[in-house]
């Protein structure tokens, strides 16, 4: 049979080889395609959230440069309360009676400085207004201090 082709044959196998390159073009261009585009994004998810003002805001620290940080509520600068005498308890009691008249005491302790002859009140140089209102309740004797003492708080010195 090495005569004629039929028709089957003369155009099965041609329609065969079309419909292979016309579905091999349709695969490269697809891979093509998606190879040049650009992936969509996915649209980000916005949740809104709803926040309550606070019922007791808290107010922003104040920024005032004529504010001193050492002073207590009151104005006045803290107290450092030093026994001069061998009375034990001295500066304890003194301590405790300024506490109840809404003075801050820093520390308690004994004086050992120079000796003093009557209660003192040592200040820093900003601190005069804060001692002669400490003088007023406690009595004593008004002194500037000494760089060697405390320069944020009074330091009395109770001698009776």
């Amino acid at each position: 049979m090495s005569g004629p082709q039929t028709f089957h044959q003369k155009v099965t196998i041609p329609l065969v080889v079309i419909l292979a390159t016309v579905g091999g073009l349709f695969l490269v261009g697809t891979q093509l395609m998606n190879l040049n585009s650009t992936p969509v994004a996915e649209e980000p998810v916005v949740e809104a959230s709803v926040s309550a003002a606070p019922i007791n805001p808290v107010p922003a620290p104040s920024t005032d440069a004529s504010v001193d940080p050492n002073l207590d509520v009151n104005g006045r600068l803290p107290v450092i309360v030093l026994n001069g005498t061998d009375t034990a308890g001295l500066a304890k009691s003194m301590s405790d009676d300024l506490h109840d008249a809404d003075w801050v005491v820093e520390a308690t302790g004994n004086w050992e400085g120079q000796p003093v002859l009557e209660t003192t009140i040592f200040y820093p140089a900003d601190g005069l207004s804060s001692a002669e209102e400490l003088a007023t309740q406690t009595g004593g004797t008004l002194v500037e201090a000494t760089p060697d003492m405390s320069q944020t708080a009074l330091t009395l010195v109770i001698i009776q």
